[in-house]
């Protein structure tokens, strides 16, 4: 098909620019929280000059935390001269209660290739269906139509889709119960579907433009993907794309599986890419002509990548790391305030230099409250300050 030649060389050959402020396969960042002082949790992320822009210099803060870090385990925080070791706090009733429902949920479906297999599977009981209604083997029918029964409830989309159906059905009736219950099966079949929690913070390359962020947001069975940070044709807080994930969108759009070659399914660890319907944005300088062109969106595992389909343009998707994008933010406002606009580039430059000194001053602030209040290996505050 066409949007195969699209979608799999730049799928296989794009990824490996993402840096490692990314959670990507490919540059996986190793992170540790490591203990700096009392109330105060440092993440130290490793290869920072991978990064899409170059990397930060690193601050003298992560220096110390870096040192503190790479000694073995963390040491317990003290609060009022009471230690809490926070690396082997056991999770809350609540916590635990909500853990096992979820892993209980997901351990009803299939996953990843064994969806396809699964459908493959049902498919074939479907045809033997047929076969044996065409020839009258009454106890035939009857098995072949539980074992499509039980296979089906295997299938978390299947599952959706029909929960969808009948709570509808039930809301036309005034069947408030069955409203509930139904409602509940569509919830849990929908938390274990890929395409349905990539909510948030997301960073891809925009081609010239470079890496942009966008925050991915549902509005019923659609996906509505801003942008963070814009460019000049698309700026920020502009619709990027939309994905239509209702039941049955992708087949009426007969939109397949795409399937990976061996070597390309090794490095993903999946067979098989999942993709849905939508449209992407498109606009010329300043916003100008905007419109929407046909898109795909095409599940990769954890991760996903977006296609203007008549462009032949596609990018990869990945979860930025906390520094990267407080980085991204900050690059963004700064270039907003000194795009060029009068003395805007003046303001800029002034609140850059006043957040670096601010920066400095609260690095000031955090050395001279440690040698205050630290004595010999451990950390000690009053019990009325701690928490404050």
């Amino acid at each position: 098909m066409k949007i195969c030649s699209l979608v799999l060389v730049p799928l296989l050959a794009g990824v490996v620019e993402l840096g490692s402020g990314f959670s990507s396969k490919s540059a996986r960042p190793s992170k540790q929280l490591t203990f700096v002082r009392a109330n105060t949790l440092s993440m130290s992320v490793s290869s920072a000059d991978d990064a899409p822009d170059g990397g930060a210099k690193q601050d003298p803060s992560e220096s110390k935390s870096s040192s503190t870090s790479s000694s073995g385990p963390s040491p317990p925080e003290v609060y009022g001269r009471f230690e809490y070791d926070l690396n082997n706090l056991a999770p809350s009733e609540t916590r635990r209660d909500r853990i096992q429902s979820e892993e209980e949920t997901k351990s009803r479906f299939v996953h990843g290739d064994d969806v396809v297999e699964l459908r493959k599977k049902i498919d074939e009981l479907r045809g033997d269906l047929v076969d044996a209604r065409n020839n009258g083997d009454v106890t035939r029918i009857r098995e072949l139509k539980t074992r499509i029964t039980e296979a089906g409830r295997r299938d978390a989309e299947l599952i959706y889709r029909i929960a969808n159906e009948r709570m509808k059905k039930a809301e036309e009736e005034g069947l408030e119960d069955r409203v509930e219950k139904f409602r509940k099966e569509a919830v849990d079949a929908r938390s274990v579907l890929p395409q349905f929690n990539i909510e948030g913070l997301w960073v891809g390359k925009y081609g010239d433009h470079g890496y942009e962020m966008i925050n991915v947001t549902y509005a019923g069975d659609s996906i509505i993907a801003y942008k963070v940070t814009g460019d000049k044709n698309v700026p920020k807080g502009e619709v990027t794309f939309t994905v239509d994930l209702s039941p049955d969108a992708a087949i009426k759009a007969g939109l397949e599986p795409i399937e990976l070659s061996d070597g390309a399914s090794d490095q993903w660890g999946t067979k098989h890419l999942a993709r849905f319907p939508g449209k992407g944005q498109v606009a010329a300088e300043g916003f100008q002509n905007s419109q929407w062109m046909e898109g795909q969106l095409i599940m990769v595992g954890e991760y996903f990548s977006f296609a203007w389909v008549p462009l032949g343009h596609q990018i990869f998707f990945g979860r930025p790391s906390a520094e990267l994008t407080l980085k991204m933010l900050k690059a963004s406002e700064i270039s907003e305030l000194g795009g060029g606009r009068g003395g805007m580039k003046d303001v800029a430059q002034m609140r850059a230099s006043a957040m670096r000194c601010w920066e400095e001053t609260e690095m000031l602030e955090d050395d001279l409250e440690t040698e205050g209040s630290s004595s010999g290996s451990g950390i000690f505050l009053d019990e009325e300050d701690a928490f404050q």
